[in-house]
C-alpha cells in the first residue's frame, strides 16, 4: 500500500473492479495481508527472484522487437520453452540464413525475454501481448530495459530530450561511456551507440534512420499495466509499482502516477483501490497484491 497526496484523492471511495465484475471495500484490501510469506505469481516466481539483469545485449546486438514479434506470432501463448527454441532453430520462422545466425538470434532473445512460462515476467508479458497490440513494443522494451544494463545506461541520452531534438549515436555511446567506460574498449562502445539507437526506434522513442529524433511515447493502459507488474515484483507496492528504472521509458508526466493506474484498472487490467490517501495494487490475473 502506498500513501496518495491529499489533494489528489481526499475521499474514501471504493472502486468497482472490472476484473472481478463487484465492488471492492478498503477493509476487504487491508484483511490479512502477510507479504512476507505470498508467493506472488500463478508461475510461482517469488517476487526475490526478479532482479536488474547485467546482460550487455545491446553492446552487439539490437533488442530484436521485430524478431520478437515473429516469434510469438508462430508460437502460441500456452506453449512450453522448448517450442520457442525449436521455431527458431528448427522451423527457421526468423528466416535466418545459417544455423549458428538461427542460434544466437534465439540464444539473444532468450536472454532478454525469457521465452519461458515459469518466469512470471514473460507470463505477464505473453498475456498483455494479445490484449493491445499497439503497445508491443514498448512491452518488450520494457522487458529488455531490466535485462541489459548496456540499454538502461543508454536510456540517459533520450529521457529528457523535448520531442523533435536530435539523437546521435555519439550521444548515446556517451551514456554508455559514463557508466561502462573503463569495461568497454572504444570500438564496442560505438557498437553501443548504434545498436542502442537502433533500439530505442524499435520501442519508439526515436525516429529516423540515418538522423534520428526524439519522438512521444503513448504509454497506453496495457504497458502502464505490465510496467506496474514488473515494479510489483522487485517489491513496490502502492504508488511505488511506478517508482522504479523501467517506468521512466513510459514518459508519464510528473505527478500522473495515480491518474495512469486508474486507467489500467478501468480496463481490468489490474486491481486499484484508493481510501483517503492510501492505494492499494493488486494483479488478480497472475496472484500478486501490492
Amino acid at each position: 500500500m502506498s500513501e496518495v497526496p491529499a489533494e489528489i484523492e481526499p475521499a474514501m471511495k471504493p472502486i468497482v473492479s472490472p476484473i472481478r465484475n463487484a465492488p471492492l471495500r478498503v477493509c476487504d484490501a487491508m484483511r490479512d495481508r502477510k507479504e512476507d510469506d505470498r508467493e506472488m505469481t500463478s508461475s510461482h516466481v517469488a517476487e526475490s527472484d526478479f532482479t536488474l539483469g547485467t546482460l550487455r545485449t545491446t553492446a552487439s546486438h539490437t533488442i530484436g522487437i521485430p524478431h520478437l514479434m515473429e516469434l510469438l506470432r508462430e508460437v502460441p501463448s500456452d506453449a512450453p520453452a522448448g517450442q520457442y527454441r525449436q521455431a527458431v532453430v528448427e522451423d527457421n520462422v526468423l528466416g535466418r540464413p545459417t544455423l549458428a545466425g538461427r542460434q544466437r538470434s534465439f540464444r539473444h532473445l532468450r536472454e532478454l525475454y525469457f521465452l519461458d512460462l515459469g518466469r512470471a515476467e514473460f507470463t505477464a508479458l505473453r498475456y498483455f501481448w494479445d490484449i493491445d497490440p499497439a503497445s508491443r513494443p514498448l512491452l518488450a522494451g520494457l522487458l529488455a530495459f531490466t535485462r541489459d544494463e548496456v540499454l538502461r545506461a543508454s536510456f540517459a541520452a533520450v529521457a529528457d530530450l523535448p520531442v523533435g531534438s536530435g539523437v546521435t549515436s555519439a550521444d548515446l555511446t556517451a551514456a554508455v561511456a559514463a557508466q561502462f567506460g573503463n569495461e568497454m574498449s572504444e570500438s564496442t562502445l560505438g557498437k553501443t551507440g548504434r545498436n542502442t539507437g537502433a533500439c530505442w526506434t524499435q520501442t519508439g522513442h526515436l525516429a529516423g534512420r540515418a538522423k534520428k529524433v526524439r519522438t512521444e511515447v503513448e504509454a497506453r493502459p496495457v504497458a502502464i499495466a505490465y510496467a506496474a507488474y514488473l515494479g510489483h515484483l522487485a517489491g513496490g507496492r502502492g504508488l511505488g509499482v511506478l517508482d522504479n528504472p523501467w517506468s521512466q521509458i513510459l514518459g508519464l508526466a510528473p505527478g500522473r502516477t495515480l491518474e495512469a493506474l486508474r486507467d489500467a484498472h478501468t480496463q481490468g487490467l489490474l486491481d486499484l483501490l484508493v481510501a483517503g490517501n492510501v492505494a492499494d495494487v493488486s494483479f488478480p490475473t497472475f496472484g500478486g497484491i501490492a
